[in-house]
């Protein structure tokens, strides 16, 4: 889902671009617009009754399988919002003003997708909810009271949407800020200034996030007890420094967990509810460690550049391609190969190669820093069972260790219903992280394969930005 919303904010943010490329007025690319939230709706809702009907007849993998095909609304939702913008809806409003408006517009169709996928999704989760009450209670484990559908679906957007929008938006809106104060005051600096207020989003959200997140989600303090002991005590010996340990009241629906914050003064570890009242003592403590292990590996302060090298590699494979189509078009065009073709059109196709660029460059970058992500958190496994063994007193990676990072694993895709072989962008699946957890066990707890093979990624990632860096130093002179 969060990839299919960063694919939606692409779109509205290219909405100028593509505008026109449909012979379609803005009133149609307002309705497809809306259309997209409408069929996650309906598709979702026979999709979730289906389900009900499945779980009746104790179908096994019923709900499993409909909140993987839910999950895919946002990608349904993103097809619309490609068409409506690729209508004449962009270009019917001139000046700034009337692109962001038509961009927020986009932008909140996306997010009425995901708020109907969790208006769906209710169905299937209260479902479960009552059919685990006896079992919950056998287990002595909080029971928590089931909230509403409005309040269910206002929970789901606070857990799940604002944490993933407010990183995308802040860079993106002092990057335009900057970008306009350049064009007013300094023309010649305007896209050194859009780089530096992206930059600077991003720098300002590591700083502020340990302070806004705890607020924003409802966050407590860890309770003083044998756990909260064990827990700073395993950050103590991973040498972090943790200033406070969160609790995530999210009323048993999210079993998941975070690392906030650069620095050791604000740094923080979020942990759900569901995951501290459903996971046994071991697998909340190599849950703790992989996020230790975020820190120890300087995870967080290597997001920004490694970013940035995403962007940049993805423009240095697509630049070169798109340049080499447009320098035969405009051969081919010097020949006359075009034949009666007017200026409009012959712009038309340039219009659309220049595009072209921009999507490729996004989808790229998309692409590249999936892969770079999924070995952060590879390494991050890696560095909880080196963790869990050094602290246990053996000279090699125990078997226990793994055990219990890859039971924190399947317990955390069994609470939040997906299966373990099922794709993810950022982090991989769960059968993928698992298989390399088994064959680490025994081996020595020095660096291994993925720690070297992260270094070289941050290394890369390093000189690009350098050359990136030249490049604008260069260009400005």
């Amino acid at each position: 889902m969060q990839l299919a919303l960063i694919v939606q904010l692409s779109i509205a943010l290219m909405a100028q671009q593509l505008g026109g490329a449909l012979p379609l007025g803005p009133w149609a690319g307002a309705a497809i617009a809306l259309c997209g939230p409408l069929a996650a709706l309906i598709l979702g809702h026979v999709a979730a009754r289906r389900a009900l009907g499945r779980m009746d007849r104790r179908e096994a993998g019923a709900a499993e399988r409909f909140f993987a095909f839910n999950a895919r609304m946002g990608w349904i939702v993103a097809v619309f919002l490609f068409a409506a913008a690729s209508t004449t809806l962009p270009t019917a409003f001139t000046g700034g003003f009337g692109g962001l408006l038509v961009g927020a517009f986009l932008l909140g169709c996306g997010i009425a997708g995901s708020l109907v996928a969790s208006w769906n999704g209710w169905l299937v989760e209260s479902r479960i909810r009552e059919a685990t009450i006896i079992g919950t209670l056998d287990k002595s484990r909080p029971l928590h009271e089931f909230p509403a559908r409005g309040s269910y679906v206002l929970a789901q957007a606070r857990a799940g949407l604002a944490p993933a929008l407010l990183p995308l938006l802040v860079p993106i809106a002092l990057s335009a800020l900057a970008q306009w104060g350049a064009r007013v005051y300094a023309p010649e600096h305007e896209s050194v200034a859009e780089l530096g207020g992206a930059v600077l989003g991003v720098l300002v959200l590591l700083l502020l996030i340990p302070v806004l997140i705890p607020p924003l989600l409802g966050l407590r303090r860890l309770a003083p007890g044998e756990m909260r002991d064990d827990l700073a005590h395993l950050a103590s010996t991973a040498g972090i420094g943790v200033r406070e340990i969160w609790v995530w009241p999210t009323d048993g629906l999210v079993a998941n967990a975070a690392v906030m914050g650069v620095f050791p003064g604000l740094r923080c570890v979020m942990l759900s509810d569901a995951l501290l009242e459903c996971m046994p003592r071991e697998q909340v403590r190599a849950v703790m460690a992989h996020e230790l292990g975020h820190v120890a590996r300087k995870h967080l302060a290597w997001m920004l550049p490694v970013l940035l090298a995403c962007w940049i590699l993805g423009a240095l494979i697509a630049d070169p391609a798109v340049r080499a189509i447009y320098q035969a078009f405009a051969d081919a065009a010097n020949r006359g190969d075009f034949g009666d073709a007017s200026m409009s059109e012959l712009q038309s196709i340039v219009q659309t190669l220049a595009l072209f660029r921009d999507a490729a460059i996004v989808v790229l970058g998309l692409v590249i820093f999936g892969f770079v992500s999924r070995r952060f958190e590879r390494q991050a496994d890696a560095y909880a069972v080196r963790l869990l063994s050094v602290e246990s007193g053996t000279a090699a990676m125990s078997a226990a260790a793994v055990s219990a990072m890859t039971g924190a694993l399947t317990s955390v895709a069994f609470l939040n219903h997906v299966p373990v072989d099922r794709p993810s962008w950022r982090h991989g699946s769960i059968l993928w992280r698992q298989r390399y957890l088994h064959s680490l066990s025994g081996a020595p707890v020095g660096p291994l394969g993925i720690d070297r093979f992260v270094t070289a990624i941050c290394l890369v990632a390093l000189a690009l930005v350098a050359y990136l860096v030249v490049a604008f130093v260069l260009g400005s002179a």
